[in-house]
């Protein structure tokens, strides 16, 4: 037998370290039941406890977990697919808003749409295409609040250095006139280009359009405003309808093409599309009060967006952003918590600020948002939030199937490491590099671990303990299907909610609903 040794019984108490080792010849004796209620009684009469399921070892023993260790010092749970990873982050939130820690506040990121199901009514729930009469919100990310050099990335593609750099001090200017309309106007001294002020993005276009397309009498030096030729048909920035000007003569006469002239047109027929494209409206043409007139002017600031995404009167904030775009999750992700996070770092000293009101945000799919060895907004805010997120009350929990691929720096700096069934070899290995040495053999169990059950090791229970955890009151939609139940019912469905299906697929919404004339029966023949 190969033993660890990890804590010491004082009278009635158990703490975690050994002040006096055992020698040669002590007797060892077989673990009670009695012994473990000392041993995992740790949270027993303590404030700030919650709990998630019984001790595997032992009947009847509660799992405790601290929820300052659980928020203060960040977390990860990590499992296979089929653990029960989506079950335990269900149950969490479910022992969060019990109304035991009323003024808890949590962000749970869902790339799936599987837990607004489970903790809709306790949750607030933002969606690109919304249940309204489920009380659903509608997602608005305002392009403005966007780093410039994501922004240019999502609408005109890589550009050449010194055309970037124009872009990016035409941006600055937009932003400098637009913030004077601000109800506070910061110094234009403290703006930049990633400063998030309202603009027109529709007007950059046009004027980037414009640029491109003006022709001159005159070539050279002397190619001045008032030297240009003016529109033979007049655009509309508000309807991305471009200039129309004299085509340039092929020779040299008159007119003659802009010779600062940047070859931007594919790009800018890539930011066209990206403006008009329905799929990236939620960004774009927010609504609410967030889209910019084309002087800069709005109607509703960011602080009215957070109010509305981590203000209100429930303690789980769940942005369900299953319907955005792959190519631009992280980005999006990314911006939403930057959002949130400075939003509270700068409210330090007020009642909504990190430190009076902690935030715990939980990252499903982490390993798509802050993977080994990329570069992306959401990676650079949650590196941000896993190095200084402590100081500031923002806690970090990474869920992940695949620890392997989500970035070490990131990953080493969770306090508490909640392990579920994990079969793959690469993935141990990653999880077995984040635990002390000394409790490297809990690694060997993993493997053989039962659906639900899982080690947690770290901050959120000092003993390391395998727990068997209970059942979420309501499951979420990732969970395994009933079967063989589901099969085993004896009327097939009806063929014609086929048609509720494709109307559901174009319009990206599973609430999608059809006239019944449009639901035709199926044709038996």
């Amino acid at each position: 037998m190969t033993i660890v040794l990890f804590g010491e019984g004082l009278g009635g108490d158990f703490e975690r370290g050994v002040g006096q080792y055992p020698t040669v010849g002590d007797e060892v004796h077989l673990v009670t039941n009695d012994d473990l209620r000392v041993i995992y009684g740790w949270a027993k009469g303590k404030k700030g406890t919650i709990s998630v399921g019984q001790i595997a070892a032992a009947s009847g023993i509660s799992a405790d977990i601290s929820v300052a260790g659980l928020v203060s010092r960040h977390s990860a749970i990590v499992g296979s697919t089929g653990a029960g990873k989506s079950n335990l982050v269900t149950v969490l939130m479910e022992t969060v808003s019990d109304g035991s820690l009323p003024n808890a506040r949590a962000i749970v990121i869902d790339p799936h749409g599987e837990y607004a199901t489970a903790l809709g009514d306790k949750a607030r729930v933002f969606r690109i295409r919304p249940n309204e009469e489920a009380g659903e919100r509608p997602l608005r990310v305002p392009f403005w609040a966007l780093p410039f050099s994501e922004l240019q990335q999502l609408t005109l593609g890589g550009l050449q250095p010194n055309h970037e750099a124009a872009i990016r001090d035409q941006v600055l200017d937009m932003k400098v006139v637009a913030a004077e309309r601000l109800a506070i106007s910061p110094p234009p001294e403290a703006l930049t280009a990633d400063t998030p002020v309202p603009f027109s993005i529709k007007k950059l276009w046009y004027d980037l359009d414009r640029f491109e397309r003006v022709t001159f009498r005159t070539t050279g030096n002397q190619q001045t405003e008032d030297q240009a030729y003016p529109p033979d048909e007049v655009g509309d920035a508000s309807q991305l309808r471009s200039d129309r000007y004299p085509a340039a003569s092929p020779y040299n006469q008159e007119p003659y093409k802009n010779q600062r002239k940047r070859n931007l047109e594919r790009h800018l027929d890539l930011m066209r599309s990206r403006l008009k494209d329905s799929r990236f409206s939620f960004l774009f043409s927010p609504g609410g009060g967030y889209e910019p007139s084309l002087d800069g002017e709005i109607e509703n600031d960011l602080d009215v967006l957070v109010r509305e995404w981590v203000g209100h009167d429930k303690p789980i904030t769940i942005f369900d952003v299953s319907g955005l775009p792959s190519e631009v999750l992280p980005t999006i992700v990314g911006t939403m918590l930057r959002v949130v996070y400075d939003t509270l770092f700068w409210a330090q000293d007020l009642p909504i600020g990190g430190r009076q009101q902690p935030l715990l945000v939980v990252l499903d799919e982490a390993h798509r948002f802050v993977p080994e060895g990329e570069d992306s907004s959401a990676h650079r805010t949650l590196s941000m939030i896993a190095k200084e997120g402590r100081k500031y009350g923002t806690g970090l929990m990474l869920v992940t199937q695949r620890p392997s691929e989500i970035d070490s720096a990131v990953l080493s700096q969770c306090g508490s490491l909640i392990a579920l069934r994990i079969t793959n070899s690469s993935d141990r290995g990653k999880v077995s590099a984040a635990i002390p040495d000394d409790l490297g053999g809990l690694i060997e169990q993993l493997p053989s671990l039962r659906t639900g059950e899982g080690i947690f090791l770290g901050e959120v229970m000092p003993i390391p303990s395998r727990v068997r955890i209970r059942k979420a009151k309501k499951k979420p939609i990732g969970d395994d299907p009933k079967l063989p139940d589901a099969w085993q019912v004896e009327n097939r469905p009806d063929g014609g909610l086929y048609s509720r299906a494709l109307t559901n697929w174009r319009a990206q919404s599973t609430s999608a609903q059809i006239a019944e004339s449009e639901v035709e029966e199926p044709d038996n023949d």
